[in-house]
């Protein structure tokens, strides 16, 4: 009960999302082996995504996630001279 109501640290896939891309960008090859290898590792990652327990613990760092966005962005505005 309490794990659902917390959830997880960090959305399930997201690791397998991110070697995805690293292999299918970066690892390419004349015969694309590689991109197509990683785009099948991203989208199994996508799909595992979906399936995360969004408790309270990604919540919060969604929301600081986000104010942390807001504060550059801020400051990247603030920062322009006229």
């Amino acid at each position: 009960m309490v794990r659902e109501l917390l959830g997880d640290y960090e959305k399930r896939g997201e690791s397998l999302k991110r070697l995805g891309k690293f292999v299918a960008l970066v690892l390419d090859d004349p015969f694309h082996a590689t991109t197509v290898t990683g785009l099948a590792l991203y989208g199994m990652g996508k799909i595992a995504e979906r399936r995360t327990n969004y408790g309270l613990r990604l919540a919060y760092m969604s929301v600081r996630e986000g104010e942390k966005a807001i504060r550059e962005g801020l400051l990247d505005i603030m920062s322009l001279r006229f």
